[in-house]
């Protein structure tokens, strides 16, 4: 009987860690692929007069307050692969998965416009700018606010009393953000609403981000 007990707390264990090297191998993913969005969103603006695709009028992203999407569509050449925009933690959208970024009699299967916001985990930060390092470019979306889940919402940080905090449903109630200045962290909600609340001082404005709306 005790041989028994002990092998499966031994197992208990072994699931346990198991488990937490496997959501801690989610987050390092998650927060590679943030960086690789970061970046894109560099190049971009590098190539278009320091602006990135919602201030760029002729890109798929311009005042486009509905379809985060296409503002990744938009940095199609900078991204590389559409399997960046999908996080490994996303349970909702990983079956979702897409690999390019072909559109019209060009898209495949395997195209982001044949499942556009269904394949896309990370929201798009509408006040970045490359001059104000601490506003967000993007992030995890599971994000609440006063306990009101964001899916589906323009979230304005800060305003009128809502404060930002992320939902237990990824990263073990954690998340990633991407900053204008290129860097992904890590952050609790304590975290998350200090430092929404130190990009909105540096805008002067509500640090919006477009999650990935679905129909």
């Amino acid at each position: 009987m005790f041989v028994i007990v002990a092998l499966f707390i031994l197992g208990a264990i072994w699931v346990k860690r198991n488990q937490r090297e496997r959501a801690k191998s989610a987050r390092i993913s998650c927060a590679g692929s943030l960086k690789q969005i970061g970046l894109a969103f560099k190049v971009f603006a590098s190539d278009h007069d320091d602006k990135f695709p919602f201030l760029v009028t002729n890109s798929f992203g311009f005042n486009n307050v509905t379809q985060a999407w296409l503002h990744f569509q938009a940095m199609s050449n900078e991204c590389g692969s559409a399997k960046i925009l999908t996080c490994p933690s996303d349970r909702e959208r990983l079956p979702h998965i897409m690999s390019d970024f072909g559109m019209g009699t060009t898209a495949k299967a395997t195209s982001l416009s044949t499942m556009s916001n269904r394949a896309v985990s990370y929201p798009i930060g509408l006040d970045g700018d490359e001059t104000q390092p601490n506003v967000i470019l993007s992030s995890d979306r599971h994000l609440l606010t006063n306990r009101f889940n964001m899916e589906g919402r323009l979230f304005l940080a800060h305003t009128n009393g809502i404060t930002p905090a992320w939902t237990l449903t990824q990263h073990d109630g954690a998340g990633n953000l991407a900053l204008s200045d290129g860097s992904v962290q890590q952050m609790t909600s304590a975290g998350l609403a200090a430092q929404v609340a130190e990009g909105q001082r540096s805008l002067g404005l509500t640090n919006r981000l477009l999650l990935p709306l679905l129909p």
